[in-house]
Protein backbone atom coordinates (compact mmCIF):
# COMPACT_ATOMS: atom_id res chain seq x y z
CA UNK A 1 0.00 0.00 0.00
CA UNK A 2 2.68 2.28 0.72
CA UNK A 3 4.58 1.92 -2.17
CA UNK A 4 1.06 2.13 -4.57
CA UNK A 5 0.19 5.99 -2.32
CA UNK A 6 4.48 6.81 -3.32
CA UNK A 7 3.75 6.09 -6.85
CA UNK A 8 1.04 8.46 -7.06
CA UNK A 9 2.50 11.21 -5.28
CA UNK A 10 5.61 10.82 -7.71
CA UNK A 11 2.97 10.53 -10.52
CA UNK A 12 1.50 13.69 -9.60
CA UNK A 13 4.70 15.42 -9.22
CA UNK A 14 5.40 14.60 -12.21
CA UNK A 15 2.25 16.28 -14.06
CA UNK A 16 2.67 19.28 -12.14
CA UNK A 17 6.04 19.98 -13.34
CA UNK A 18 5.36 18.23 -16.65
CA UNK A 19 8.63 16.25 -16.74
CA UNK A 20 8.90 12.45 -15.91
CA UNK A 21 9.65 11.35 -12.26
CA UNK A 22 11.39 8.35 -13.90
CA UNK A 23 13.59 7.45 -16.73
CA UNK A 24 15.13 4.11 -17.95
CA UNK A 25 18.46 4.74 -19.93
CA UNK A 26 19.06 1.53 -22.09
CA UNK A 27 22.85 2.47 -22.93
CA UNK A 28 23.45 -0.74 -25.11
CA UNK A 29 21.66 -3.39 -26.42
CA UNK A 30 24.58 -6.22 -26.65
CA UNK A 31 24.47 -8.97 -23.89
CA UNK A 32 26.48 -12.05 -23.15
CA UNK A 33 23.53 -13.98 -22.29
CA UNK A 34 20.73 -15.46 -25.00
CA UNK A 35 17.67 -15.54 -22.50
CA UNK A 36 14.88 -17.54 -24.25
CA UNK A 37 12.05 -14.98 -22.70
CA UNK A 38 14.09 -11.88 -23.81
CA UNK A 39 12.17 -9.16 -25.46
CA UNK A 40 15.27 -7.17 -26.89
CA UNK A 41 16.94 -6.89 -30.08
CA UNK A 42 21.05 -7.58 -29.57
CA UNK A 43 21.98 -6.93 -33.16
CA UNK A 44 21.89 -2.84 -33.00
CA UNK A 45 25.04 -1.65 -33.14
CA UNK A 46 24.57 1.95 -32.92
CA UNK A 47 24.76 3.12 -29.48
CA UNK A 48 25.16 6.80 -28.08
CA UNK A 49 28.88 8.03 -26.95
CA UNK A 50 29.68 8.75 -23.45
CA UNK A 51 29.80 12.05 -24.26
CA UNK A 52 25.97 11.99 -25.46
CA UNK A 53 25.25 10.07 -22.70
CA UNK A 54 26.63 12.60 -20.43
CA UNK A 55 24.72 14.79 -22.49
CA UNK A 56 21.22 13.48 -21.75
CA UNK A 57 21.62 12.69 -18.53
CA UNK A 58 22.81 16.53 -17.78
CA UNK A 59 19.57 17.55 -19.62
CA UNK A 60 17.53 15.20 -17.36
CA UNK A 61 19.05 16.32 -13.81
CA UNK A 62 18.48 19.70 -15.20
CA UNK A 63 15.14 18.93 -16.01
CA UNK A 64 14.16 17.67 -12.27
CA UNK A 65 13.76 14.32 -13.24
CA UNK A 66 14.86 11.80 -9.89
CA UNK A 67 15.32 8.68 -10.55
CA UNK A 68 17.08 6.90 -13.58
CA UNK A 69 17.39 3.35 -14.26
CA UNK A 70 20.63 2.17 -16.03
CA UNK A 71 20.14 -0.71 -18.46
CA UNK A 72 21.22 -2.99 -21.25
CA UNK A 73 21.31 -5.76 -22.76
CA UNK A 74 23.34 -6.46 -20.21
CA UNK A 75 24.73 -2.91 -18.56
CA UNK A 76 28.25 -3.83 -18.11
CA UNK A 77 29.12 -4.70 -21.57
CA UNK A 78 29.75 -1.33 -22.23
CA UNK A 79 33.56 -0.40 -20.94
CA UNK A 80 32.64 2.93 -19.68
CA UNK A 81 29.61 1.51 -18.16
CA UNK A 82 31.48 2.42 -14.37
CA UNK A 83 31.91 5.94 -15.89
CA UNK A 84 28.36 6.25 -16.81
CA UNK A 85 27.02 5.45 -13.11
CA UNK A 86 29.73 7.73 -11.51
CA UNK A 87 28.39 10.72 -13.75
CA UNK A 88 24.68 9.94 -13.22
CA UNK A 89 25.79 9.84 -9.17
CA UNK A 90 27.74 13.09 -9.44
CA UNK A 91 24.21 14.43 -11.03
CA UNK A 92 21.86 13.39 -7.92
CA UNK A 93 20.26 11.02 -9.57
CA UNK A 94 18.51 8.19 -7.53
CA UNK A 95 20.39 4.97 -9.72
CA UNK A 96 18.70 1.91 -10.07
CA UNK A 97 20.68 -0.73 -12.31
CA UNK A 98 19.20 -3.66 -14.04
CA UNK A 99 22.14 -6.74 -14.71
CA UNK A 100 22.65 -10.15 -14.60
CA UNK A 101 25.75 -9.67 -12.25
CA UNK A 102 27.41 -11.49 -14.26
CA UNK A 103 29.90 -8.40 -14.95
CA UNK A 104 30.05 -7.92 -10.85
CA UNK A 105 33.33 -8.95 -9.17
CA UNK A 106 34.82 -7.39 -5.92
CA UNK A 107 36.64 -4.49 -7.29
CA UNK A 108 33.02 -3.35 -9.15
CA UNK A 109 30.85 -4.49 -6.11
CA UNK A 110 33.30 -1.89 -4.72
CA UNK A 111 32.19 0.55 -6.63
CA UNK A 112 28.87 0.39 -6.71
CA UNK A 113 29.03 0.72 -2.29
CA UNK A 114 30.59 3.71 -3.12
CA UNK A 115 27.89 5.34 -5.19
CA UNK A 116 24.98 4.08 -3.40
CA UNK A 117 22.57 2.86 -5.83
CA UNK A 118 18.85 2.93 -4.71
CA UNK A 119 18.94 -0.38 -5.79
CA UNK A 120 20.33 -3.39 -7.94
CA UNK A 121 17.77 -5.71 -9.93
CA UNK A 122 19.57 -9.23 -10.92
CA UNK A 123 18.34 -11.31 -13.29
CA UNK A 124 17.72 -14.61 -11.52
CA UNK A 125 15.67 -17.05 -12.81
CA UNK A 126 15.00 -20.02 -10.28
CA UNK A 127 16.85 -21.79 -7.27
CA UNK A 128 17.73 -24.27 -9.49
CA UNK A 129 20.80 -23.58 -11.72
CA UNK A 130 19.86 -25.91 -14.16
CA UNK A 131 16.58 -24.31 -14.76
CA UNK A 132 18.54 -21.24 -14.62
CA UNK A 133 21.33 -21.31 -16.65
CA UNK A 134 18.48 -22.98 -19.10
CA UNK A 135 16.80 -20.03 -19.32
CA UNK A 136 20.25 -17.70 -20.46
CA UNK A 137 21.21 -20.72 -22.68
CA UNK A 138 24.72 -20.16 -20.47
CA UNK A 139 26.03 -22.76 -17.86
CA UNK A 140 27.33 -21.60 -14.84
CA UNK A 141 25.38 -18.21 -15.05
CA UNK A 142 22.96 -19.37 -11.65
CA UNK A 143 26.67 -19.09 -9.95
CA UNK A 144 27.54 -16.06 -11.58
CA UNK A 145 24.81 -13.95 -10.67
CA UNK A 146 23.92 -15.44 -6.98
CA UNK A 147 27.94 -14.54 -6.26
CA UNK A 148 27.29 -10.96 -7.62
CA UNK A 149 24.22 -10.67 -5.70
CA UNK A 150 26.30 -11.64 -2.03
CA UNK A 151 28.87 -9.24 -2.51
CA UNK A 152 26.68 -6.92 -2.82
CA UNK A 153 24.49 -7.34 -0.28
CA UNK A 154 27.63 -7.90 1.97
CA UNK A 155 28.37 -3.91 1.15
CA UNK A 156 24.41 -3.26 2.11
CA UNK A 157 23.69 -2.63 -1.60
CA UNK A 158 19.79 -3.19 -1.75
CA UNK A 159 19.12 -6.18 -4.17
CA UNK A 160 16.14 -7.55 -5.77
CA UNK A 161 15.81 -11.16 -7.85
CA UNK A 162 13.94 -9.97 -10.75
CA UNK A 163 12.55 -13.12 -12.13
CA UNK A 164 9.77 -13.48 -15.25
CA UNK A 165 7.41 -16.53 -14.24
CA UNK A 166 7.36 -18.66 -16.73
CA UNK A 167 6.27 -22.41 -17.75
CA UNK A 168 9.66 -23.69 -17.47
CA UNK A 169 10.56 -22.04 -13.70
CA UNK A 170 6.69 -21.85 -11.92
CA UNK A 171 7.74 -24.84 -10.03
CA UNK A 172 10.78 -23.70 -8.49
CA UNK A 173 9.64 -20.30 -7.52
CA UNK A 174 8.58 -20.80 -4.45
CA UNK A 175 12.29 -22.02 -3.54
CA UNK A 176 13.34 -18.93 -5.12
CA UNK A 177 11.71 -16.49 -2.74
CA UNK A 178 12.63 -18.69 0.12
CA UNK A 179 16.45 -18.27 -1.56
CA UNK A 180 15.87 -14.60 -1.94
CA UNK A 181 15.02 -13.97 1.93
CA UNK A 182 17.54 -16.25 3.19
CA UNK A 183 19.89 -13.75 1.43
CA UNK A 184 18.59 -10.91 2.21
CA UNK A 185 17.22 -10.14 -1.51
CA UNK A 186 13.76 -9.00 -2.17
CA UNK A 187 11.61 -10.33 -4.65
CA UNK A 188 10.14 -9.04 -8.20
CA UNK A 189 8.04 -12.11 -9.85
CA UNK A 190 6.55 -10.94 -13.01
CA UNK A 191 3.71 -13.29 -14.67
CA UNK A 192 3.42 -11.88 -17.73
CA UNK A 193 5.95 -12.96 -21.09
CA UNK A 194 5.70 -10.37 -23.99
CA UNK A 195 6.60 -10.62 -27.61
CA UNK A 196 9.35 -8.95 -28.67
CA UNK A 197 9.92 -5.24 -29.45
CA UNK A 198 10.18 -5.99 -33.33
CA UNK A 199 6.91 -7.86 -32.91
CA UNK A 200 8.54 -11.31 -33.09
CA UNK A 201 5.74 -13.62 -30.24
CA UNK A 202 8.13 -16.31 -30.25
CA UNK A 203 8.51 -15.68 -26.56
CA UNK A 204 4.94 -15.63 -25.46
CA UNK A 205 5.16 -19.94 -26.11
CA UNK A 206 6.80 -19.72 -22.86
CA UNK A 207 4.19 -18.51 -21.03
CA UNK A 208 2.42 -20.18 -17.93
CA UNK A 209 -0.43 -22.74 -19.13
CA UNK A 210 -3.99 -22.49 -17.56
CA UNK A 211 -3.20 -24.53 -14.75
CA UNK A 212 -0.32 -22.75 -14.21
CA UNK A 213 -1.50 -19.31 -14.10
CA UNK A 214 -3.66 -20.38 -11.18
CA UNK A 215 -1.43 -21.72 -9.36
CA UNK A 216 0.58 -18.54 -10.02
CA UNK A 217 -2.14 -16.36 -8.29
CA UNK A 218 -2.91 -19.18 -5.45
CA UNK A 219 0.67 -20.78 -3.99
CA UNK A 220 1.29 -18.82 -0.74
CA UNK A 221 4.87 -20.09 -0.76
CA UNK A 222 5.57 -16.94 -3.75
CA UNK A 223 3.83 -14.09 -1.77
CA UNK A 224 2.11 -13.30 -4.75
CA UNK A 225 -1.52 -14.30 -3.27
CA UNK A 226 -0.71 -12.16 0.06
CA UNK A 227 0.46 -9.22 -2.26
CA UNK A 228 -3.37 -9.54 -4.29
CA UNK A 229 -5.07 -9.86 -1.40
CA UNK A 230 -3.50 -6.88 0.45
CA UNK A 231 -4.31 -4.37 -2.49
CA UNK A 232 -8.08 -5.35 -2.41
CA UNK A 233 -9.10 -5.70 1.05
CA UNK A 234 -12.17 -3.40 1.42
CA UNK A 235 -13.00 -3.64 -2.35
CA UNK A 236 -16.52 -3.98 -3.07
CA UNK A 237 -17.04 -4.07 -6.69
CA UNK A 238 -20.70 -3.49 -6.67
CA UNK A 239 -20.05 -0.04 -5.58
CA UNK A 240 -16.37 1.14 -6.71
CA UNK A 241 -14.45 1.88 -9.69
CA UNK A 242 -10.42 0.87 -9.19
CA UNK A 243 -10.24 1.91 -12.76
CA UNK A 244 -12.16 4.92 -14.00
CA UNK A 245 -12.85 5.29 -17.41
CA UNK A 246 -11.77 8.78 -17.25
CA UNK A 247 -8.58 7.44 -15.99
CA UNK A 248 -5.29 6.38 -18.00
CA UNK A 249 -4.30 2.43 -17.46
CA UNK A 250 -0.75 3.25 -17.36
CA UNK A 251 2.02 6.04 -16.56
CA UNK A 252 4.10 5.52 -19.50
CA UNK A 253 4.18 9.09 -21.18
CA UNK A 254 2.83 10.67 -18.10
CA UNK A 255 5.57 9.39 -15.09
CA UNK A 256 7.87 7.67 -17.34
CA UNK A 257 10.20 7.72 -20.57
CA UNK A 258 12.90 5.53 -22.21
CA UNK A 259 15.74 6.20 -24.03
CA UNK A 260 17.08 3.98 -26.45
CA UNK A 261 20.80 3.23 -26.95
CA UNK A 262 20.73 4.94 -30.12
CA UNK A 263 18.84 8.21 -28.62
CA UNK A 264 15.49 7.10 -29.51
CA UNK A 265 12.90 7.98 -26.43
CA UNK A 266 9.96 5.64 -26.04
CA UNK A 267 6.98 6.48 -23.52
CA UNK A 268 7.95 3.41 -21.70
CA UNK A 269 10.84 0.45 -22.48
CA UNK A 270 8.01 -1.74 -22.95
CA UNK A 271 6.07 0.44 -25.81
CA UNK A 272 8.32 0.24 -29.15
CA UNK A 273 6.96 3.91 -29.88
CA UNK A 274 9.15 6.39 -31.76
CA UNK A 275 8.58 9.84 -30.11
CA UNK A 276 11.87 11.68 -31.33
CA UNK A 277 15.46 11.20 -31.28
CA UNK A 278 18.24 13.02 -28.91
CA UNK A 279 20.82 13.67 -31.49
CA UNK A 280 18.29 15.77 -33.54
CA UNK A 281 15.84 17.28 -30.39
CA UNK A 282 16.19 17.82 -26.96
CA UNK A 283 14.41 15.92 -24.71
CA UNK A 284 12.64 18.26 -23.34
CA UNK A 285 11.12 18.94 -26.87
CA UNK A 286 10.68 15.53 -27.56
CA UNK A 287 8.28 15.29 -23.89
CA UNK A 288 6.67 18.08 -24.95
CA UNK A 289 5.99 18.40 -28.64
CA UNK A 290 5.89 15.09 -29.73
CA UNK A 291 2.45 13.45 -30.78
CA UNK A 292 3.11 9.69 -29.77
CA UNK A 293 4.13 11.28 -26.32
CA UNK A 294 0.66 13.15 -26.61
CA UNK A 295 -1.24 10.30 -27.71
CA UNK A 296 0.28 7.52 -24.90
CA UNK A 297 -0.04 10.42 -22.28
CA UNK A 298 -3.75 11.07 -22.82
CA UNK A 299 -5.30 7.33 -23.15
CA UNK A 300 -7.91 6.54 -21.02
CA UNK A 301 -9.98 3.76 -20.41
CA UNK A 302 -13.02 5.26 -21.69
CA UNK A 303 -10.52 5.29 -25.52
CA UNK A 304 -9.22 1.70 -25.42
CA UNK A 305 -11.99 -0.59 -27.71
CA UNK A 306 -13.27 -3.58 -24.83
CA UNK A 307 -11.99 -2.67 -22.40
CA UNK A 308 -14.12 0.25 -22.05
CA UNK A 309 -16.66 -2.08 -21.55
CA UNK A 310 -15.28 -4.14 -19.53
CA UNK A 311 -16.60 -5.16 -16.05
CA UNK A 312 -13.08 -6.84 -15.17
CA UNK A 313 -11.17 -3.61 -14.96
CA UNK A 314 -10.67 -3.77 -11.68
CA UNK A 315 -8.35 -7.04 -11.76
CA UNK A 316 -6.75 -5.75 -14.74
CA UNK A 317 -2.99 -4.69 -14.97
CA UNK A 318 -3.10 -3.91 -19.42
CA UNK A 319 0.11 -2.92 -20.49
CA UNK A 320 0.05 -0.46 -23.64
CA UNK A 321 3.02 -2.26 -25.00
CA UNK A 322 1.76 -5.76 -24.70
CA UNK A 323 -1.43 -4.59 -26.09
CA UNK A 324 0.59 -2.77 -29.43
CA UNK A 325 3.49 -5.60 -29.92
CA UNK A 326 0.87 -8.70 -30.26
CA UNK A 327 -2.55 -7.20 -30.91
CA UNK A 328 -0.95 -4.54 -33.29
CA UNK A 329 -3.28 -1.97 -31.93
CA UNK A 330 -2.07 0.41 -28.53
CA UNK A 331 -5.80 1.24 -28.28
CA UNK A 332 -7.32 -2.41 -27.71
CA UNK A 333 -7.05 -4.75 -25.52
CA UNK A 334 -4.10 -6.85 -24.51
CA UNK A 335 -5.47 -10.49 -24.65
CA UNK A 336 -2.57 -11.73 -22.02
CA UNK A 337 -3.83 -8.88 -19.42
CA UNK A 338 -7.51 -10.27 -19.95
CA UNK A 339 -6.05 -13.56 -19.44
CA UNK A 340 -4.41 -12.37 -16.02
CA UNK A 341 -7.37 -10.06 -15.17
CA UNK A 342 -9.51 -13.39 -14.59
CA UNK A 343 -6.79 -15.54 -13.05
CA UNK A 344 -6.27 -12.71 -10.43
CA UNK A 345 -10.11 -12.46 -10.17
CA UNK A 346 -10.82 -15.64 -9.66
CA UNK A 347 -7.97 -15.96 -6.82
CA UNK A 348 -9.52 -13.09 -4.83
CA UNK A 349 -12.86 -15.09 -5.55
CA UNK A 350 -11.94 -17.72 -4.05
CA UNK A 351 -10.04 -17.18 -0.90
CA UNK A 352 -13.13 -15.02 -0.24
CA UNK A 353 -12.20 -11.78 -0.80
CA UNK A 354 -14.47 -10.47 -3.39
CA UNK A 355 -18.27 -11.85 -3.69
CA UNK A 356 -18.93 -15.22 -5.09
CA UNK A 357 -21.01 -13.53 -7.73
CA UNK A 358 -17.69 -11.73 -9.47
CA UNK A 359 -18.17 -14.57 -12.63
CA UNK A 360 -18.16 -12.13 -15.14
CA UNK A 361 -15.92 -12.50 -18.25
CA UNK A 362 -13.97 -9.76 -20.94
CA UNK A 363 -15.64 -9.22 -23.79
CA UNK A 364 -12.81 -10.56 -25.29
CA UNK A 365 -12.83 -14.10 -23.69
CA UNK A 366 -13.73 -15.97 -27.42
CA UNK A 367 -10.38 -14.59 -28.54
CA UNK A 368 -8.30 -15.21 -25.27
CA UNK A 369 -6.43 -18.98 -25.51
CA UNK A 370 -6.34 -20.03 -22.20
CA UNK A 371 -2.52 -21.02 -21.83
CA UNK A 372 -1.68 -17.89 -23.23
CA UNK A 373 -1.01 -18.16 -26.82
CA UNK A 374 -3.85 -16.77 -28.53
CA UNK A 375 -2.89 -15.79 -32.08
CA UNK A 376 -0.49 -18.79 -32.21
CA UNK A 377 -0.30 -21.88 -30.54
CA UNK A 378 1.97 -24.71 -29.81
CA UNK A 379 5.21 -24.94 -27.67
CA UNK A 380 8.99 -24.24 -27.68
CA UNK A 381 11.62 -26.02 -26.61
CA UNK A 382 14.42 -24.69 -24.55
CA UNK A 383 17.90 -24.45 -26.25
CA UNK A 384 20.63 -26.11 -25.91
CA UNK A 385 23.06 -24.36 -23.45
CA UNK A 386 26.21 -22.94 -24.76
CA UNK A 387 29.47 -22.36 -22.55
Amino acid sequence: MFKRRAADMHDERASRAGIPTTVTFQVTDRCNYDCVHCYQEHDKQDELSFEEVDAIMTELAELGVLFLTLMGGEFFMRRDANKILQRAHDLGFAIKLLTTGHHIHERRADFLQSIRPLQVDISIYSASHKTHDEVTTHEGSWERSIEAAKRLIARDIPVTFKTPVMQSNIATIGELVSLSKSLGAQQSLDGKITGKENFDDTPVMLRMDAKDLAQFYSDESTGIPQYVRAGYQDFDPSNHDRRPLEHTPCRAGTATAAINPNGDVWPCNALPLKCGNLREQSFAEIWDTSSEMKDTRTMRWADISECNRCGLRHYCQRCHGMALVEQKKMAGPSLEACRHAVALRDSLRDSGVIPETETEMPPTWDRVDKDGQHERLGRVHLPVISG
